[in-house]
């Protein structure tokens, strides 16, 4: 939320908004708020959770065209959805369509780099990103990356050591030997060319 700077009114997209628990928040802060998912089921339970709030939430038949016009929303927000896409690079494309020049895209996803990938793994990820790979990937479809960074690192398979990781990952995203190997990748960027020099390893 704080990567998609989503401020009062600004008109946010959640892509892949499951039951609605980031769009309620994003409400709760004065947010446009407005969900697609191609879960059905997901949908419904996101109705039942935001029907209160009257966030608009939209069925999506496919993992690329959104039924939006050009320059619709001023953010873009995705957890745990570019992993499942098919034509990554199609999907950001429209992703960076819809939004306002210098609009905002905020993604988190699984990290390749991360020594445990048992812990994510599922049948319906088509693929997995290291770093350098998202970067790259936003970067082709006209996005600026920002911010590029882990969070939640390894420590362990313990449970205890997993939760440390969870509570303390702000400390370990500076460390050497933990920066990029942790649970999460988080990146933002906006839509835009990249001036030369700016991209971010």
């Amino acid at each position: 939320m704080r990567l998609a700077r989503g401020a009062r009114h600004a008109r946010v997209l959640e892509i892949g908004c499951g039951g609605g628990g980031l769009l309620r928040m994003l409400h709760a802060r004065g947010v446009c708020a407005m969900g697609v998912d191609t879960l059905a089921s997901a949908l419904h339970l996101a109705r039942a959770r935001t029907a209160t709030h009257l966030i608009p939430l939209v069925h999506i038949a496919g993992d690329s065209a959104l039924p939006f016009c050009d320059d619709a929303f001023d953010a873009i927000v995705a957890q745990h959805v570019i992993e499942h896409l098919t034509d990554v690079d199609t999907a950001l494309r429209e992703w960076a369509r819809v939004l306002k020049p210098g609009g905002r895209l905020a993604i988190a996803t699984p990290n390749a780099r991360y020594p445990d990938p048992a812990h994510f793994a599922d049948a319906d990820h088509a693929r997995v990103f290291s770093p350098d790979e998202l970067q790259d990937a936003v970067t082709r479809a006209g996005f600026v990356v920002e911010e590029c960074f882990t969070m939640f690192p390894y420590l362990g398979r313990a449970r205890i050591l997993r939760a440390l990781g969870v509570l303390m990952y702000g400390l370990f995203r500076y460390l050497p030997g933990f920066a990029t190997r942790g649970r999460t990748l988080v990146l933002a960027a906006r839509v835009g060319i990249p001036p030369p020099g700016k991209m971010m390893r």
